[in-house]
């Protein structure tokens, strides 16, 4: 959504006025915007407090620092000193969290205190019963040499791979892919560099 958008959504809101203009709207949204903006950097980040705005049934906004710190430069994959830096962190109200996953009333608050939820003996019976954590299944994670011998293994037709240069896995994380030619032979390059 725009500010353009915004600002015509609300000026046809059926709560405001029928004298509220869209120019009235984007001036109180102009102000409200540039005001908040002021205090996020007028206001301090200290060890104990982190300056904050909280807008309730929408959420709140923290004012929080990030330390400097090593990244990778993802172009070249050269290691790179990423800067210290103020950012703002958005965390949703709890009405807005509930908008957002389909809830439409707000749930009923029970004065007393539920027991813990154990089921009866009648409910325990009629519960599918689920395998103890040691029997379920987990899926493991291979190693590169497994996946590459699971590939080898695999039937394919190499008709379809003929006179194609073949493409080497990177041998670690951060490293590029290089692309071989196959079965083009050293001899032949160095016969080409001395008959030129």
């Amino acid at each position: 959504m725009t500010k353009a958008e915004l600002i015509e959504k609300i000026a046809r809101s059926r709560d405001l006025p029928p004298d509220v203009t869209k120019k009235c709207v984007q001036q109180i949204l102009e102000v409200a915007f540039e005001e908040l903006g002021q205090y996020f950097v007028r206001a301090r980040v200290t060890k104990n407090q982190n300056p904050r705005f909280t807008f309730p049934g929408f959420g709140t906004f923290t004012k929080k620092k990030r330390r400097a710190r090593r990244g990778v430069n993802p172009r070249t994959l050269e290691p790179m000193e990423i800067q210290a830096s103020f950012t703002l962190d958005f965390k949703p109200g709890s009405e807005l969290r509930r908008q957002l996953n389909g809830g439409t009333k707000a749930p009923a608050k029970s004065k007393r205190r539920r027991r813990a939820a154990t089921p009866s003996v009648a409910q325990q019976q009629v519960l599918p019963s689920t395998p103890p954590p040691a029997e379920r299944r987990r899926r493991r994670l291979r190693t590169r040499a497994e996946a590459e011998l699971d590939c080898l293994d695999a039937e394919y037709d190499a008709s379809l791979f003929a006179g194609q240069r073949r493409v080497s896995l990177p041998e670690a994380p951060l490293q590029r892919a290089s692309a071989e030619p196959q079965d083009e032979p050293a001899t032949d390059k160095a016969a080409g560099l001395q008959s030129s």
